[in-house]
C-alpha cells in the first residue's frame, strides 16, 4: 500500500507517476480485474488534486491520484467497500457502500475540502460526514449508497429525505417535502444547475410532490438538502432546497442494466464517448402494471414513462461541457360505479401531462483558484384534466376541463474564488422568462334544496352559469447573489450573502440577506447559528385569479429563518445534531374571500387573493445517523414543532395545515454475508445470496388538523363554517416497513450482479387517514392510506 507523501516530494516523482498514469491508461482495456476509478478535485477551486491517497480501511489495497486527479483502485473483487482519501492540507473523506458490480468498474468522483484548522496532533474524526462550506446549518448530503440503503424510500429520491426531523409527509401517496410547517411548493429542485418545477408523475400545480417520482436513484451522484436558512445561491423558495448532482458514467466500458420495481420497468445503459475524454447515461422506464392489468378489464391504472440522459465531454483540461435532459409523461382514466358516493358531478376523470427539462452547463478553470459555470437550459410542465358528469345512466357531457402550461427558459451564470485558505468568494446572476398558458372550461351546474332527508327536490336555489377561460402570459425574473465565506479567525467560519431578485409580475424588487456563524470548539464539535430571509414569488393560480378579476397584483410571499444547534461527532461513523427553529411568514397569500360564503346566495364574495396572510412556526430537532462502515446502518431523528397562521379576524393564532407537533423516524438495517455458516433460518431467509440485507423503517406523526364542515340536509351538501379553521385533528399516523434485499455475483467470474428485493409497506397494516369524504346523505367516510402493501422488483446488469 502507498503510503502517503507530501506535495513538496510528489513534485519531484511528477515524471514517474506521469509514466505510471499512462502505463495504466494503455491497459486498462485489457484488465480483467473490476475497477474503481475517478477524478478528485478541490472543492473550492475545482483544481485536480495530484497525490491523493486512496485506501479501503483494514486491507492493504490503496493507490494514489496522478497529476489530473485520476485514480484507478484495481484488484477488486466485486462487492460494496469502504474507501478513505487523504492529503495533506485536506480533510480526511470517506465513502461508504461503494458498490463494484462488473467488469466495467464503478466512477466515483470525489472533491476534497481543504483544512482550515491546525490543531496539532488532534484530528478530525468523522471524514463521512463531509459539509458544504456555504452551508451552516440544516443540511444533509445524500448519496448512492445511501439511497439504495433506504428501506422506506423506494429508490424515490424525495422520500429519501423524509427521514429527516424537519420534513413531514402529507400521506403515503405522496411524495411531498414539507419541511418545518411549510406548504409542498416550498422546495426547490435542481439537478446539476437546472430547475425543475415539479419532478414527479401526476404532479399537482403549485406543489413539489406526486405519487410517483420520475428521476432514476442510480444516476444521482449526490445530494445536498437544505431545511432552511440555506446560502444566497439558492431562492424563489420559501423553505428548503433539494440540489441534485447526477453522476458522471463510466469513461472505461459501456454497462448496461434492467430493473423493476415501483418505478416501472427500466433499461439503463452508460459508457464511454471519444476514447474516455467523455462518458454518457441514459435510462427510460415505463409504467408495467398497464400492461398486465388492462387485459382483466379493470380501469384506472396510471400508465407512464420516463427518461434522463447526461453527456460529459472534456474540450480541454480546462472546459468541461455536460449536456442534461429529462422527460416524463403520464395519464390516467377514472369512471366511477354508481355506489361512488365520492363523484357527485365527476363520474369520470382524465388526467394526463408531461414534464421535460433540458440543458448544458460548460464548466471552465478560469485559474488555479477560481473556476466559472455558465449554464442555459429550458423546463416545460403541462397539467390536464377533463371531468364529466352523468346527464342519465349512459349518456355523458363534459363537465370542467383545464389544461395549464407552465414553462421557463434560463441562462444563469456562477463564479467561484478562493481568495485564499481562509476566504472563498462567490457570486452568480440569472435571467428567466417564465409562461404560464390556460384553458379552463366550466359547463354551468344548478344548487337545488331538497326535503331533508330526501333526494326529492322542492326548489332550485340558484343556476352557476357555465364559462372558459383563456390566457397567455410571459414574465421576466432576474435574480444576481453574492456569498462570502471567510474565517475571521481559524475556529470560527462566517457565511455572509446578499440576494436580489427582480419579478416583472408584480413589479418588485426583493432584497435577501442571510449570515450563519460556525464555531468550531473541537475538531468533533462545533456550535451553528444561521439567519435569512427567503422569498417566494406568486404561484400562477394567485396571479392569474387577481388578473382576471382585475385585483390588486399579488406580491412574493417570504419566511424570516431563525436557525441555532450544534454538531457532534463521536466518530467518524457517527453524526448527532440538535438544533432549534424559528420561520416566521410575511405577506402569505390569502383568499379575499377569508369571511366565507354568502348565507344568502351561498357564493363565495371573491376569488382573487391579498398579501394578507401571516404564520410562524417553531420547533427543536434531533438527528443521530451512523454510517454503513460495517455491516450495520442506522438513523434516529424526532421533531417537536408547532406550526401556525394568523387569524385577523378574532386575532389569534390557529394550527395551520401541517402542523404535525410531534415526528419520530426510526431506520435501520443490518448486511449478512455468506460465510456458509449461518443458521438454517437464515439460510432460508437468505436464499443462500451473496448478500442478503434486512432493514427497516418506522415513522409517527401527530394528527393532521383540518377543518371539519358542516351539514346542510335541505341542501344535500356539506359547508365550511366561517367561524372554523382546523378545528379537528385525524389520528396520529404510525407505520413500520420492512425491506429484504438478496444480492448475488452471476456471470463469468461472477463479476456481474442480480438483485431482487421486497418491500412490505405498512406490515403491521396501520389504518392510517388520508382525508375524510362528506357524502350527500350526511355521512362521513374515512379514505385511508395504504394498507400492508408488499412491493418487489430488480436489478440485472449485463
Amino acid at each position: 500500500m502507498n503510503s502517503p507523501i507530501s506535495v513538496r516530494l510528489f513534485r519531484s516523482l511528477r515524471i514517474r507517476v506521469c509514466l505510471h498514469a499512462s502505463i495504466l491508461i494503455l491497459l486498462q482495456s485489457s484488465l480483467s480485474a473490476a475497477v474503481i476509478s475517478g477524478q478528485i478535485r478541490d472543492k473550492r477551486t475545482q483544481q485536480p488534486l495530484a497525490a491523493v491517497n486512496i485506501m479501503v480501511p483494514g486491507s492493504d489495497t490503496g493507490t494514489m491520484s496522478d497529476t489530473e486527479g485520476y485514480y484507478q483502485l484495481k484488484g477488486l473483487e466485486s462487492g460494496a467497500y469502504v474507501l478513505r482519501f487523504s492529503m495533506i492540507g485536506y480533510e480526511d473523506l470517506t465513502r461508504v457502500n461503494v458498490e463494484l458490480r462488473s467488469d466495467a468498474g464503478t466512477r466515483l468522483d470525489v472533491e476534497l475540502q481543504a483544512t482550515v484548522l491546525e490543531m496539532g496532533a488532534v484530528t478530525v474524526t468523522a471524514p463521512a460526514f463531509q459539509k458544504n462550506r456555504s452551508a451552516v446549518v440544516s443540511e444533509r448530503s445524500i448519496d448512492l449508497g445511501e439511497l439504495r440503503a433506504d428501506p422506506g424510500a423506494q429508490s424515490d429520491i424525495q422520500r429519501s429525505v423524509q427521514v429527516l426531523p424537519s420534513v413531514s409527509s402529507g400521506s403515503d401517496q405522496m411524495n411531498e417535502i414539507i419541511v418545518r410547517g411549510g406548504a409542498p411548493g416550498e422546495n426547490l429542485f435542481l439537478i446539476d444547475d437546472i430547475e425543475i418545477p415539479n419532478p414527479n408523475h401526476f404532479g399537482v400545480p403549485g406543489t413539489g410532490g406526486g405519487p410517483v417520482n420520475l428521476i432514476n436513484a442510480e444516476f444521482v451522484g449526490e445530494i445536498d438538502f437544505y431545511a432552511g436558512a440555506f446560502s444566497a445561491k439558492y431562492g424563489d423558495k420559501a423553505s428548503s432546497v433539494m440540489d441534485i448532482r447526477f453522476r458522471e458514467g463510466s469513461r472505461e466500458q459501456m454497462k448496461t442494466s434492467a430493473d423493476l420495481g415501483m418505478s416501472g420497468i427500466g433499461l439503463s445503459m452508460e459508457g464511454p464517448v471519444a476514447g474516455g475524454r467523455g462518458s454518457y447515461l441514459f435510462t427510460a422506464h415505463k409504467s408495467y402494471l398497464d400492461l398486465i392489468i388492462r387485459s382483466t378489464g379493470l380501469s384506472a391504472v396510471p400508465q407512464y414513462w420516463n427518461s434522463q440522459a447526461k453527456m460529459v465531454y472534456q474540450l480541454s483540461d480546462r472546459h468541461k461541457l455536460t449536456l442534461n435532459t429529462v422527460y416524463g409523461s403520464d395519464g390516467i382514466e377514472i369512471e366511477a360505479e354508481e355506489s361512488d358516493t365520492w363523484s357527485r358531478g365527476a363520474e369520470y376523470v382524465k388526467t394526463g401531462g408531461y414534464l421535460y427539462a433540458l440543458g448544458s452547463t460548460l464548466q471552465t478553470q478560469l485559474s488555479t483558484k477560481s473556476y466559472s459555470r455558465l449554464t442555459a437550459y429550458r423546463n416545460e410542465v403541462k397539467y390536464a384534466y377533463n371531468v364529466d358528469s352523468y346527464i342519465d345512466s349512459v349518456t355523458r357531457r363534459d363537465y370542467a376541463d383545464t389544461e395549464l402550461i407552465q414553462n421557463e427558459t434560463a441562462l444563469k451564470y456562477f463564479y467561484s474564488l478562493a481568495l485564499n485558505p481562509l476566504s472563498d468568494l462567490q457570486f452568480g446572476t440569472e435571467l428567466r422568462l417564465s409562461g404560464n398558458q390556460v384553458n379552463s372550461g366550466f359547463s354551468g351546474d344548478t344548487m337545488f334544496q331538497y326535503i331533508p332527508g330526501t333526494e326529492n327536490v322542492i326548489d332550485t336555489l340558484q343556476i352557476f352559469d357555465a364559462n372558459r377561460v383563456q390566457n397567455d402570459s410571459l414574465f421576466s425574473r432576474v435574480n444576481g447573489f453574492i456569498s462570502w465565506t471567510f474565517h475571521p479567525m481559524p475556529r470560527l467560519r462566517t457565511v455572509a450573502g446578499l440576494r436580489l431578485d427582480y419579478y416583472e409580475g408584480s413589479q418588485e424588487v426583493t432584497v435577501s440577506p442571510r449570515l450563519g456563524l460556525s464555531w468550531s470548539l473541537l475538531p468533533n464539535l462545533s456550535l451553528n447559528a444561521a439567519a435569512g430571509r427567503h422569498y417566494q414569488s406568486p404561484d400562477f393560480i394567485h396571479t392569474f385569479s387577481n388578473f382576471m378579476d382585475e385585483a390588486p397584483v399579488v406580491r412574493s410571499k417570504y419566511s424570516d429563518h431563525l436557525v441555532i444547534g450544534t454538531e457532534y461527532y463521536p466518530s467518524e461513523k457517527i453524526k448527532f445534531t440538535v438544533e432549534a427553529y424559528s420561520k416566521y411568514y410575511h405577506d402569505y397569500p390569502q383568499p379575499a374571500w377569508w369571511g366565507g360564503f354568502d348565507e344568502d346566495t351561498l357564493q363565495t364574495r371573491e376569488d382573487h387573493y391579498l398579501n394578507t396572510g401571516k404564520g410562524r412556526a417553531r420547533g427543536l430537532e434531533l438527528f443521530l445517523q451512523k454510517k454503513i462502515f460495517d455491516d450495520w446502518y442506522g438513523i434516529i431523528s424526532w421533531s417537536l414543532s408547532r406550526s401556525e397562521a394568523w387569524d385577523a379576524r378574532y386575532e389569534t393564532w390557529y394550527p395551520w395545515d401541517y402542523d404535525y407537533r410531534q415526528i419520530l423516524n426510526l431506520v435501520g438495517g443490518y448486511r449478512f454475508r455468506n460465510t456458509g455458516q449461518h443458521s438454517l433460518p437464515m439460510k432460508i431467509l437468505s436464499m443462500q445470496s451473496d448478500i442478503f440485507t434486512l432493514s427497516f423503517r418506522y415513522r409517527y406523526m401527530g394528527g393532521r388538523p383540518y377543518t371539519e364542515p358542516q351539514y346542510f340536509p335541505d341542501l344535500r351538501a356539506w359547508y365550511v363554517n366561517d367561524l372554523e379553521r382546523n378545528n379537528s385533528r385525524h389520528r396520529a399516523y404510525s407505520r413500520f416497513d420492512l425491506a429484504f434485499q438478496w444480492k448475488s455475483a452471476v456471470g463469468k467470474n461472477k463479476s456481474r450482479y442480480f438483485v431482487s428485493y421486497l418491500n412490505i409497506q405498512n406490515i403491521l397494516n396501520t389504518a392510517n387517514v388520508w382525508d375524510n369524504v362528506y357524502n350527500p346523505d350526511g355521512s362521513v367516510t374515512e379514505v385511508l392510506q395504504y394498507s400492508t402493501f408488499p412491493v418487489g422488483g430488480f436489478i440485472f446488469e449485463f
